[in-house]
């Protein structure tokens, strides 16, 4: 915005000036013998204006003009090049303007011009008048003495036709002569310069709508929560993404998480929640291990189980190791009760913590989730602890979360600013809502600060 006049400014204040003079001139048709004038003129005093128009822009006329300035003919072609001639067959004038890089040149050019076409069609029209009276003069010699009748009829025109004669002085006259001009007709600097910034603020407001428009990254967590139909329950800032957080300053925001994901789904019996997002380091891992650690500190009995068979993090999360989990319990590889690990927190609360670890490197890990030993598995751990949590998968990459949706209380769908696809969010709500799912809240990671709800809507 500031770019573009500036640089249209420097382009036209280099530009040579322009100065521009006009000259209006009066064509007139002699009222005392139209007969004769229109033999010698135009047919109608509207052509008379339109033939002289035309005249002013010939050769003839730029040499007279070019004598009248003191130059050349030679420089006729030159002078013509910048002379244009307008008339205005109504009113009977004809205006001729001259443009030229100095102002008293453009006015001596078009006062000059004007002068010649008022010499020129009062010649013309006098050598007319003088070929007319020179015929009749030959006429009346060449008559017979008996030929009074006729010899009268030519003898009173003479009297008419000298008069004409005086009178084609005035059939073109200078009406308003041309004047120097005060300012340049080009550049016209301020007026460019101002429709330069309007273009340039055109230009920017639309420059700014086309990005936004092709910007498809949530950038806002408004955006989130316009985008999931749902209320935002909490933002993460940026250095708390990948840890456990045990700082009081780095659990406020899950604190958050936890209350408001009550809070905004009142109506609701929250017995396991999964937790979701559309692609996989979009803090999913991060929310889903600080909810449960934060439930826990406020006196629930809660397990955590890592559902993502693929790249399991919960238990390093948590500096557990795991050799059987939630892929050994499924396949019937091992005990429920042998694959939970507590974890040991300071809970004042008298609140537990436990984690459902995963294997990596299982085969046919969506078959295993999909299967009823896993619904079986959900409803034996709702009757064992408080609330579950559970990590899935990524749900835009593969499609393992997808039996868990109706399976549980609800979903808590996570997304990262500046990384998360506005589509890839529209993505994962409609499959929540055709797997038959219930959407409790979202969660904005990636953050500059921490926020809590926004309490723009309940799920």
């Amino acid at each position: 915005m500031v770019l573009i006049p500036a640089t249209v400014y420097a382009i036209v204040s280099n530009q040579a000036r322009t100065y521009e003079s006009s000259v209006l001139l009066a064509i007139h048709v002699p009222a005392n013998d139209t007969s004769v004038f229109n033999a010698l003129e135009a047919v109608t005093p509207a052509q008379a204006v339109l033939s002289a128009a035309r005249l002013s822009t010939t050769t003839s006329v730029a040499r007279a003009a070019a004598s009248r300035l003191g130059e050349s003919p030679s420089a006729a072609r030159g002078l013509l090049d910048g002379v244009t001639a307008t008339a205005d067959a109504q009113a009977g004038f004809v205006a001729i303007v001259a443009r030229a890089p100095d102002a008293e040149r453009a006015a001596d050019v078009a006062n000059a011009f004007a002068m010649a076409v008022v010499n020129l069609r009062a010649g013309q029209a006098v050598r007319r008048v003088d070929a007319t009276i020179a015929d009749v003069e030959r006429q009346l010699r060449g008559l017979r003495p008996a030929d009074r009748v006729a010899r009268t009829q030519l003898a009173e025109q003479l009297p008419r036709q000298r008069a004409l004669r005086s009178a084609q002085g005035a059939t073109t006259q200078v009406v308003d002569a041309a004047a120097a001009a005060s300012s340049p007709v080009a550049p016209r600097i301020g007026r460019t310069v101002a429709m330069a910034a309007i273009v340039a603020v055109v230009l920017g407001f639309a420059a700014v709508g086309l990005a936004h428009g092709a910007d498809r990254r949530v950038r806002d967590p408004r955006e989130l929560e316009e985008l999931a139909g749902v209320a935002l329950l909490s933002t993460v800032p940026r250095p708390t993404m990948g840890d456990v957080q045990t700082s009081a300053a780095g659990q406020e925001p899950f604190q958050a998480l936890r209350a408001c994901l009550s809070a905004f789904n009142a109506g609701v019996e929250i017995t396991s929640v999964l937790v979701a997002s559309p692609g996989r380091l979009d803090g999913r891992t991060t929310v889903a291990t600080n909810l449960a650690r934060a439930m826990a500190l406020a006196g629930s009995d809660v397990i955590l189980v890592d559902a993502d068979l693929r790249r399991p993090a919960v238990a390093a999360r948590f500096d557990a190791g795991a050799t059987v989990g939630l892929g050994g319990v499924l396949s019937g590889d091992a005990s429920l009760d042998g694959a939970l690990l507590d974890v040991d927190l300071d809970l004042p609360l008298g609140g537990r913590l436990r984690l459902l670890p995963a294997e990596p490197g299982l085969s046919h890990p969506s078959e295993l989730l999909a299967g009823p030993r896993m619904t079986e598995l959900l409803r034996q751990l709702d009757a064992i602890a408080d609330v579950v949590v559970i990590d899935g998968a990524p749900v835009s990459t593969v499609g393992d979360a997808l039996p868990l949706i109706a399976a549980v209380s609800g979903v808590v769908v996570v997304a990262r600013l500046d990384a998360t696809s506005k589509d890839a969010v529209r993505v994962l709500r409609r499959i929540v809502a055709d797997a038959g799912g219930r959407l409790l809240g979202s969660v904005a990671t990636g953050a500059a600060t921490a926020r809590g709800s926004r309490g723009g809507r309940s799920g």
